[in-house]
Formats: C-alpha cells, sequence, structure tokens
C-alpha cells in the first residue's frame, strides 16, 4: 500500500527504485531559501512553508512506502506537483518573492523530468499526453486492477 503507517521514521529504500540519490531527497535548493521544505517533505507534511507548517495535535505525517518502481516514479512526479501547487498560491500573493520564485523554477523543472521519466516507461499520466498511434491510456492500470498489492488509496 502506498501508504502505511503514522509513523515519523522514512524508509528511503524506495528512492533506490525510482533512481534518486540523497541530494535529491535533501533540499535542491540555495541556503537563503531555507524557509521551504523539500518537495519530498513539503509533500508528506501537506505544506511547503517551514514556518506554516503546524502538525494537528500529537500526529505526524504519513510515511508513504512505494511498492514497485512503477509507484516510486509517481511519488517522484506527485511531490513536484504538489510544491508547485503551493508555492503557485503564494507567489499569486507574493510576486516579488526571488527566492520562491527560483525555487518554483528548480521544481517546474525537475517535474517536467519526473513526468518525462515515467511516461517513457510507464504510459501518460493524463489523457492529453497519448502518444503514438495508438490510444493508450486505456492500457494503465486502473485503481481497481489487481497488481498484487494496493497501488492506490
Amino acid at each position: 500500500m502506498l501508504f502505511d503507517n503514522n509513523n515519523m521514521d522514512l524508509d528511503l529504500a524506495f528512492l533506490d527504485l525510482a533512481n534518486l540519490t540523497k541530494d535529491n531527497m535533501t533540499m535542491n535548493m540555495s541556503k537563503n531559501n531555507e524557509k521551504f521544505f523539500s518537495a519530498k517533505e513539503g509533500f508528506l507534511r501537506g505544506n511547503i512553508f517551514r514556518d506554516e507548517y503546524k502538525p494537528y495535535k500529537n500526529l505526524t505525517f504519513i510515511n508513504i512506502r512505494p511498492k514497485s518502481d512503477r509507484e516510486a516514479k509517481l511519488f517522484n512526479v506527485m511531490q513536484y506537483s504538489f510544491a508547485i501547487n503551493d508555492l503557485n498560491l503564494w507567489l499569486d500573493l507574493h510576486p516579488d518573492d526571488r527566492n520562491a520564485l527560483i525555487f518554483f523554477k528548480e521544481l517546474v523543472k525537475e517535474e517536467k523530468e519526473a513526468k518525462k521519466e515515467y511516461m517513457t516507461m510507464y504510459g501518460p499520466l493524463t489523457v492529453n499526453k497519448v502518444t503514438g498511434d495508438k490510444f493508450d491510456w486505456i492500457d494503465s492500470p486502473w485503481p481497481w486492477d489487481d497488481l498484487g498489492g494496493n497501488m492506490y488509496v
């Protein structure tokens, strides 16, 4: 299952599945952007901003443990997408925040690469990304497909 338990200890073994390095895991931003979490950490916490993150009661964020290379690559796309959307909301209200804009541009580039990698190996992420001579959108696994475990929540 993609979401296991409410444990704070992260199992990072899945990073090897997606050929991610520790550098990709840590903040891939300059030191003057310390007000942001990394895309992964922001995704897990539900907030990209360090100063704005307030855990609910004593709960911690959910540990995500992809079970396959496909899930790891999809998680990679999801974390960048979340971070981009969160920064987009910030930049709508603070268009002159240069650090946020620099981080936003880095995330857009990373997301583009993550999507390209996923789609090369596993097919389209959205129906408008269908390529080739066949409507390959229908070849993707559906949430109700049994692939040896729960692929989607």
